[in-house]
């Protein structure tokens, strides 16, 4: 079973919770931040397939009762906010249209607030219980993986190009499940 067949059921996790019961719904903002990585770059993947890799989103994150409904949605804020510190490292490809970048920089910002304001403080509140649990620390992990993934390859385009359709996956899944959820 690869990895991205467990992303859907943690995404239908977070979604039954708290994030999607109060209203505040990402769908948009994930299609804009979608369709803003798509239209960044121009650089076909065909000269990067050699590159490619299989990230792991992490099994153990999305099994069974390891990622608790009322932990979801400090699950999404740590998945925002690692793709916020990706696209924000000053070492991304100078080709990608860079008013694109900021907008989505200026978007994930604001999904982060958004996020944080309508759970108020139960987001902190929920990411100092999470320290030492596996959900958590296996979204780092994974995310981690992107970060020297980039490095190991020295930020080259190619490296630049497999992360962010790995990233548009992401928010793919997100979006599928939360728009699948809501109707």
């Amino acid at each position: 079973m690869t990895s991205w067949t467990l992303l859907p059921l943690a995404l239908v996790l977070f979604c039954s919770s708290t994030l999607c019961s109060l209203g505040c719904d990402l769908t948009q903002d994930l299609k804009k931040d979608f369709s803003l990585l798509s239209q960044m770059s121009t650089f076909s993947l065909l000269p990067c397939l050699k590159d490619r890799i299989d990230f792991n989103f992490s099994k153990e994150a999305m099994e069974g009762s390891q990622l608790q409904r009322e932990n979801a949605t400090v699950i999404v804020h740590e998945m925002l906010q690692e793709i916020f510190t990706i696209f924000s490292l000053n070492v991304t490809p100078a080709a990608w249209n860079q008013t694109q970048l900021i907008q989505l920089l200026i978007g994930l910002d604001h999904q982060l607030d958004q996020l944080e304001q309508c759970l108020g403080q139960e987001v902190e509140q929920e990411e100092s219980s999470l320290e030492s649990e596996n959900p958590r620390l296996s979204l780092k992990s994974y995310f981690q993986g992107i970060n020297q993934y980039l490095q190991g390859k020295e930020y080259s385009r190619c490296a630049w190009e497999i992360v962010r359709v790995e990233i548009q996956r992401v928010l793919l899944f997100m979006n599928r499940l939360t728009r699948k959820l809501q109707a």
